[in-house]
This record gives C-alpha cells, sequence and structure tokens, in this order.
C-alpha cells in the first residue's frame, strides 16, 4: 500500500501545483478522533482528506486548536503522533509512518527500500523513507542527511553546506581536509578549525571526505537551503591497528598555494631523531628553500632571507626564539604539536611584519571524550602530553612538559673543550577548549621556556651564567553567524628575555640583561561567498616594548660601570583583505592586500646629526625629546599578494606569485657568538623599515599514481632598508645604535628543486641554489663597504640538498636516513699584517669575501614499534639514532686572534664526532 501511495502522490505532483493553505478557526476539543476533527476541518475548508481508515483509527486529540491556517492546525493536532498530512492542490493527503515533502529535479536517482530505482521527478512528492537506505544501519555513510529547511527550498538554485570535520575519536579539527563532489567537481578543504563551507546545487549529493591517515569518507545528502552538516572521520587502521599514511590526492597540483609545506607529527618519524628528539622545526630544515643558520644555531634562513625576517607562531602567539640545547631542539614539543604550515611565497594577507616566511605552529586540540597520553624518554630529554576532558564532549585540555637531567653530551664530545660546560632546558604547554555552544568556541593556550647554560667555548660570553625564557598566552573566541560568515578574535601576549651573569672575576662581576614584549588584539571574518568565492577580512593591533639592554654590577666588589638604556615603544596597525576566487576548471587566484601601519612612540630622545660627517657620537648636533605615547616616526604603505594556479592536464600544473612585505622590527646580532644575544630594535628615524617585493613561478607535476610529486621553483626578491653594520661596530648596550647600522638595497634570487615519494620506500630529495647580496654605499667611506659594490649577506649559503628516506622492512621495524649539505657562511678573513709607525696593523679582506668550510652531516635510524594489539594498555616504540654519523668537523664560525703579535685562525666545532642516541616513546 505504501508503494501505492507513492505512485499516486508522484503522479499528482507532476500534474498539480501547491496552493496557499485555507485559513480555519479556533476549536477546542477533548478526546476526538481525528476521523471527526478531520470532518470539522472538511466542512469549514471544503478540502477533501485521504486517508486510510485504519491507519488513524483509535488516534483521538484533546486540546485547544488556535484559528489559523489549515497546515499549522493539522500541524498541532498530528504532534506526537506518527501520522503525517500534506496539502496539495485543494485535498489533504494523509498517512502513517511516512513523511511526505515538496522536492526538485534531482540530478541522480535516488535507490528504494528494494533496491530498485525511483524515477526522477521535476517538482512534486516523495516520501523520505523512500530514499534514505536502511537507518537500522549504523554507518552514518547509510544515511541521507537533510540540509537546510525545505520550506526554504528556491527549485533550481543553490545553497551552502558547512560545518567542520573533526577525528571521530579524539573530536580534534582536521586542518586540511579535502571536501568535495565528484560531478561536477567541487571542492573546498578545511581551515585551522577544521572548518569548510560549499555551495552547491539544490538536490541530491554524495560528498566524500579525504585527508591523510584518515579513512576515505562519505556522506549523502539533501540539500534544501542553507544549512550545516559536521563530519567526523575515522582513523585508517588495518588489522593490526597500523597507521597507514596517505597523501592527499592532487594537493600540491590543485592548491593554488604555491611556496607551501604542510608538516605533521607523522612526517617526523621518518626523519632520524636529533639526540632522541624528533623535531618537527629541525624537519622543516630538510626542506627547499629554508637553511639552518649553523650547528648549534637557533635561526633558519628562508629563501636568502636573515634569520629575523621568519615568523613563527605558536597558536597564533608570536616566539621569538625558537631554540633549545644550543639550537639542537626547537622549544616546540612534537608530542605536543598538530600540524605546521610554512609560508616562503605568495603569503596569504592575514600574515605581516616579517619579509622571508611564516611558520604557522597550532598544538593539538585535547580529546573531549577519553584520557590520552604520550611520551618518551632519551638520555638528554624526558617529555610527557596529556589529554584530559573536563566536561564531557564540551571542553578538554592538553598540557604538555619537557625537561633535561642530564649534561653527559656535552661532557662527552672531543672536539670542542666543554667539561666546564652546562647545558639544561624545560618548557611547559597547555591548551584548554571549550565548546561554548554549536556557533561559539573558546580556546586558551600557555606556553612557557627556560634556558640555562654556560659555556667555556663561547667567543663572547666565555664562562659566564646565561639563562634565556619564552613566555606566550594567547586566547581565541570562534563565532559563527551562519554557514556563510564567521568571525574570530584573538589577543595574545609574547615576552622573550635573557639574561648574562659573569662572576669569574669579582671586580668586573656584572649582569645584562634583555627584553622584548608584544601584545596584539586581532579580528578576522570569514565571508564564504559561493563554491568560487571566498572572502576573508582583518584588523590587527600590536604594542611593542623593548629593553635593548642594561648592564648592572653583580656583588658589592664589583667595579664595573652601570649602563642602561632607554625603553623602545612601538605600535603596529594592519587591515587586510583577502579573496580567493576559481575562475575555472583550470585557472584559480588568490588575491589580497594588507595595509600596515607603524609608530615608534616616546618616551624617547631622537638625536640628530651632522649631514656633511658620518653619524657618531662626535656628530650630534641636536636632540629631540617625546613625551610617553608621542608619535617620533611614523610608516605605512600597502602589501599587496597576489597567487594564481592553471592546471596544463591532471597531474601538472604552473603556479605564479607576487608579494610584497614590510617589517618594522629588527636583530642586531653578533653570529660569532654561540650564546643568543641578538637584540631586537623597532625602526625610528634613523633605522627604516624593510621592504622586500618577491616574484615566484613554479611548475609542479606528478608521477606514478601520484606517488611521486616534484617541483621546480624560481623566485627573485628586491629588498630595500636591509640592515649590516660598520666595520668594528658593537650593538650591545649601545644607546645610539645608528651609528653602527647601515642599511642599503639587496637582492635574492635562486631555485629550488623537490621530488617527493610516497609508500613503502618513502622520503624527499631538495636541492637548492639561493642567493642574496647587499649593496652598502654611503656618503662617506666609513659607511661604504666593498667600494659600493654587492657583497654576499653573512647568511648567503648558495648550495643547499637535502635527502631524507624511510624503508619500513616490516610492519614494524624501519629504517631512516638524512644527509645534509650546505655552502659554507660567508666571513671576513685577515690578510696581511704590517707594522706602521711601531704599531701592528691586520689587514682585512673585503667584506664577506670567503666562506668557512662546507657543512656536511649524515645520520641514521632504526625505529622498532612493539605489537599492535588492540588490548595493550599502552603502544610503544624505540628508536636507536646517530647524529653526524661521519664524524665530520662541521665549524659553526671561524674566528681570529692575536696571540703574541700573531694572527691566529680558530674553529668553533660544537659537535665533532658521531653522537649516537636511544630513545623510548610510549602513548596509551
Amino acid at each position: 500500500m505504501k508503494q501505492l501511495y507513492f505512485i499516486i502522490f508522484c503522479s499528482l505532483s507532476l500534474a498539480l501545483s501547491a496552493q496557499e493553505s485555507p485559513s480555519v478557526s479556533s476549536k477546542e476539543y477533548s478526546q476526538k478522533s481525528l476521523k471527526s476533527i478531520f470532518d470539522d476541518f472538511h466542512q469549514e475548508t471544503k478540502y477533501p482528506f485521504f486517508y486510510q481508515l485504519d491507519h488513524i483509527e483509535g488516534q483521538t486529540f484533546s486540546g485547544k486548536v488556535e484559528a489559523g491556517s489549515l497546515e499549522s492546525a493539522l500541524k498541532e493536532v498530528l504532534s506526537g503522533t506518527d501520522i503525517n498530512s500534506f496539502i496539495y492542490d485543494s485535498a489533504v493527503y494523509v498517512a502513517k509512518d511516512l513523511r511526505i515533502i515538496q522536492y526538485p529535479k534531482i540530478g541522480q536517482s535516488f535507490k528504494s527500500l528494494s533496491g530498485g530505482e525511483i524515477e526522477e521527478v521535476e517538482k512534486g512528492l516523495l516520501f523520505s523513507q523512500e530514499y534514505m537506505i536502511e537507518n537500522s544501519s549504523s554507518s552514518e555513510e547509510d544515511f541521507v542527511f537533510e540540509i537546510g529547511n525545505r520550506t526554504d527550498l528556491v527549485p533550481g538554485g543553490s545553497s551552502t553546506v558547512a560545518g567542520y570535520v573533526t577525528v571521530k575519536e579524539t573530536g580534534e579539527p582536521l586542518i586540511g581536509a579535502l571536501v568535495y563532489m565528484m560531478d561536477p567537481m567541487i571542492a573546498s578543504s578545511t581551515d585551522a578549525d577544521g572548518f569548510f563551507s560549499l555551495k552547491l546545487p539544490n538536490g541530491k549529493h554524495t560528498l566524500l571526505v579525504q585527508y591523510s591517515g584518515m579513512k576515505n569518507t562519505r556522506r549523502n545528502v539533501v540539500l534544501f537551503a542553507d544549512g550545516r552538516l559536521d563530519i567526523a572521520m575515522e582513523t585508517d587502521v588495518i588489522a593490526l591497528q597500523e597507521v597507514t599514511i596517505e597523501s592527499e590526492r592532487d594537493a600540491n597540483i590543485a592548491s593554488v598555494q604555491m611556496g607551501v609545506n604542510r608538516l605533521d607529527v607523522e612526517s617526523a618519524k621518518n626523519v632520524p631523531a636529533v639526540l632522541g628528539e624528533r623535531d618537527i622545526v629541525k624537519i622543516a630544515t630538510t626542506f627547499a628553500g629554508i637553511q639552518s643558520s649553523g650547528e648549534g644555531a637557533s635561526g633558519f634562513n628562508v629563501r636568502g632571507g636573515k634569520s629575523d625576517q621568519n615568523l613563527f607562531l605558536l597558536n597564533g602567539s608570536p616566539i621569538y626564539n625558537t631554540s633549545h640545547f644550543l639550537g639542537f631542539f626547537s622549544v616546540f614539543n612534537a608530542d605536543a604539536i598538530d600540524n605546521m604550515e610554512i609560508y616562503k611565497s605568495g603569503i596569504p594577507a592575514k600574515f605581516g611584519g616579517r619579509l622571508s616566511s611564516v611558520f604557522d605552529i597550532t598544538s593539538k586540540k585535547a580529546s573531549k571524550t577519553e584520557f590520552h597520553g604520550v611520551g618518551g624518554i632519551s638520555p638528554v630529554t624526558s617529555k610527557l602530553t596529556l589529554e584530559v576532558p573536563i566536561f564531557k564532549e564540551k571542553s578538554g585540555l592538553m598540557v604538555s612538559g619537557r625537561t633535561t637531567y642530564s649534561n653527559w653530551v656535552l661532557n662527552n664530545v672531543g672536539n670542542a673543550d666543554y667539561k666546564d660546560n652546562k647545558v639544561s632546558f624545560y618548557d611547559i604547554l597547555a591548551r584548554y577548549d571549550h565548546d561554548i555552544s554549536a556557533k561559539d568556541e573558546l580556546s586558551l593556550s600557555m606556553y612557557f621556556s627556560e634556558d640555562n647554560f654556560r659555556l667555556a667555548a663561547d667567543t663572547l660570553f666565555s664562562f659566564s651564567n646565561f639563562s634565556y625564557t619564552n613566555k606566550n598566552l594567547s586566547g581565541q573566541w570562534k563565532h559563527t553567524f551562519s554557514e556563510k560568515v564567521d568571525m574570530n578574535i584573538s589577543a595574545v601576549y609574547s615576552n622573550y628575555s635573557y639574561e648574562v651573569e659573569y662572576t669569574e672575576s669579582l671586580p668586573n662581576a656584572f649582569v645584562q640583561d634583555f627584553e622584548i614584549g608584544e601584545t596584539s588584539v586581532k579580528a578576522e571574518a570569514g565571508y564564504y561567498l559561493d563554491d568560487i568565492n571566498t572572502f576573508t577580512a582583518g584588523l590587527e593591533v600590536k604594542n611593542y616594548e623593548i629593553n635593548p639592554g642594561s648592564k648592572s654590577r653583580e656583588g658589592e666588589l664589583s667595579l664595573i660601570e652601570e649602563q642602561f638604556i632607554d625603553h623602545e615603544y612601538g605600535r603596529e596597525m594592519a587591515v587586510y583583505l583577502n579573496d580567493e576566487y576559481i575562475v575555472n576548471d583550470k585557472l584559480s587566484l588568490s588575491g589580497g592586500v594588507r595595509y600596515s601601519m607603524f609608530a615608534s612612540l616616546g618616551e624617547s630622545t631622537i638625536y640628530a646629526y651632522d649631514p656633511d660627517k658620518p653619524k657618531s657620537l662626535e656628530s650630534i648636533i641636536d636632540s629631540t625629546y617625546y613625551g610617553d605615547g608621542e608619535t617620533s616616526s611614523f610608516y605605512s604603505g600597502p602589501e599587496f599578494r597576489v597567487s594564481g594556479r592553471y592546471l596544463l592536464d591532471k597531474v601538472t600544473s604552473i603556479k605564479a606569485s607576487y608579494g610584497r612585505t614590510r617589517q618594522y622590527i629588527h636583530t642586531l646580532s653578533n653570529s660569532a657568538s654561540l650564546s643568543p644575544t641578538d637584540t631586537w630594535r623597532i625602526s625610528n628615524e634613523h633605522l627604516l623599515p624593510q621592504i622586500a617585493d618577491q616574484y615566484s613561478v613554479g611548475v609542479f607535476r606528478n608521477f606514478w599514481a601520484n606517488k611521486v610529486e616534484t617541483s621546480l621553483e624560481g623566485y627573485y626578491k628586491h629588498l630595500q632598508n636591509l640592515v649590516d653594520f660598520k666595520t668594528g661596530a658593537d650593538f650591545l648596550l649601545n644607546s645610539n645604535v645608528e651609528t653602527a647600522i647601515l642599511q642599503g638595497p639587496g637582492k635574492s634570487y635562486g631555485v629550488e628543486f623537490s621530488v617527493k615519494k610516497s609508500g613503502r620506500l618513502n622520503g624527499w630529495f631538495n636541492y637548492s641554489y639561493a642567493r642574496t647580496l647587499i649593496q652598502l654605499e654611503g656618503a662617506f667611506k666609513e659607511e661604504t663597504i666593498n667600494n659600493g659594490a654587492y657583497y654576499p649577506a653573512s647568511y648567503d649559503m648558495p648550495h643547499t640538498i637535502n635527502i631524507v628516506s624511510n624503508y619500513k622492512l616490516t610492519k614494524r621495524l624501519s629504517v631512516s636516513y638524512n644527509l645534509v649539505y650546505n655552502s659554507g657562511k660567508p666571513v671576513t678573513y685577515p690578510i696581511a699584517r704590517y707594522n706602521l709607525k711601531g704599531i701592528e696593523v691586520v689587514d682585512y679582506s673585503d667584506r664577506n669575501g670567503y666562506r668557512i668550510p662546507d657543512y656536511l652531516r649524515m645520520d641514521i635510524g632504526i625505529s622498532l614499534e612493539a605489537g599492535h594489539k588492540l588490548s595493550r594498555l599502552a603502544h610503544s616504540d624505540v628508536t636507536f639514532s646517530v647524529y653526524n654519523v661521519l664524524g665530520r668537523d662541521n665549524p659553526y664560525s671561524v674566528y681570529f686572534d692575536l696571540v703574541n703579535g700573531e694572527v691566529r685562525g680558530y674553529k668553533l666545532v660544537v659537535f665533532g664526532k658521531p653522537i649516537p642516541t636511544v630513545s623510548y616513546n610510549f602513548k596509551f
């Protein structure tokens, strides 16, 4: 009989059109049968009622029916029953157990319960039970989800479906998950919160979802109007619970973004551990275009940029010093990190403040349903990360800690005299996430780290006690107005400081410090206009406070002269707009503009110098005092960002981008020292903002069913106001740094070639050719370097080769290999010595005219996982690795000293012998 009803109603729907429901007067019933009530409505409206008597037999209604439409009256009477009604062409149709809906033309046929096909209908009636596959199934893939309110349906129109993609087991968002339908191809990817938005034609569709390491997921939907669909993906496991990683299909080809690397924790398993640590930031240095500043150094050079030109963000909060343990570890515990995105070109307009790159790092979200933990032990470090549900399915807390407990590494390296050295550190990261409502999410995070060490071999602060700290707080509130509009408001605080204490000689004992603090507020709105247009707009305000340094006596016997430099204050503001636009199946564009402004503020004194003399203390002719909060200098300008992708075929694309970036804060550094004594200074009347214009183009092609990804990218940067220093300049505790620095134009250019393979044998090969040249040609000889010709910057390293490979011998045993080669960094050598009127004079080469020896290092690793049985309380693995297996003396720097009238050269080598390490990792 149900099938008969369906045929009747579908036939009627093709011939008849819906009419407005008539009105009925107010009525009150007491245990009155449905048949009698239907008769009353028929007498008043003249609408006939069609139903089977046995469907309504025994059904009664008690209550009051307010005056209004017949449709609302029937809804009131039938509420709480299994009876449904539908008004069509001046008649009322009533059925039991069947919900009747009005339905537009569908591009595909629906499958009935009997397995047959239901013919397409242009417009009319359809029972929801007929297009739902058996609802008794436990799988969400066996349902048809209704999206939107069917009363808002616009036949032949389009609507937006939006929602969040999460991990089913933990509730964590999946960033970069691909959500799409096949015919026509309409796709979207999730953002940092796992949010996606797609505009689709109204009707029936099958949505497909893919993400690396997760099971491919399908959702059958019927789209009536704008609505929400949240999707939970399951981890991709086989019988033994081995995680299977698959690349996001064609992501490197189809994405409009170029110069971007995405890295998750799983990728860290492919690289041999450094001193027992799987470090995602260190792994980033194996990518094309990213070079380490040197063994034992904390910085990175991206596409020929200086280390201070990289912006590191942890949950939106900037990290000013990213290193632990003399640069061998980063401050980011990989167990607590979810993913990292690195932008080398085509930087989105929402990021600003640095010239070269953005490292956008997101910590894990704690599971809101289950307690989890992961940790590890090595001869150098111990670490533990816990995920604790606070309010089940509403909030969770992630807490991670790491520390050192031994100095044996430094006491056992042979080429550097480290027997008197001490190194220790610890870091703590916590994140709390709370779902306030279906439309509001709150996230709070805290990070703190501290390093303490004492170096005998450092060239600047030998036998000094050195400590530095990072302190970071961030909070984010996300509100979803609709499936098309959302908003993020965040506030962050960041602080970096260091302190040097020297007590070897009591008369010369001192304490020297430095500190930079940053607070910012940011508001960003996203508007998902349709399937081809996504807009992002925002406003950001930052405040800086810098203590450039002070030096005070340590102890009553100290005789040193105390020095204190005035604090510096600055405010940076920016507004931005970005649009991602799909022109057609082959061409996609992303464009935006960021307008940034910077003001240096008082309380401060700005000095004026004689224009006919080089800047020095002797050439000061005037000074201007600015009171608290007064603007002493102001800079502003637009930053345009454009990128595009054109598909040549399914496995080949061409991409191009242009971007302008501005940087208003700068580091002044002594590169010959292992101690991280860089000082940050803000732009002012004498220290101009740095500006970069980068042009990039690349070809991307996949082979062997996307198992091999290749790319060839080239870039050129035009740079303004690069910072270098005068010969013999001293930045530390210098209250007039403009007398020590020089600024001039520069250029960077290079080519990057990459090959990446997935499968049982996986890894990547990268080669980079990168040059960075600077020109300093001032009005005076002492402000001109190398006669005004372009010369290599101190971080210019032309050739870089990285090879990373991992081979899975069995399901539990794998071996890994890492090879790093870099050209030596530029250095200035003494080339002659002569006596001038009884004074020994050393003559030096042109600035950066020579290079230190090339850097070459090879690492190997073996990882053995314990059994994969589900009954195990905890799962673990043991990793054995050897760092610098060749035992090569790779110099951090080369420096010179005058000993008994003789110039002697020295290499500062950090680890000159192989360093074996065994680490144990576990999770539960």
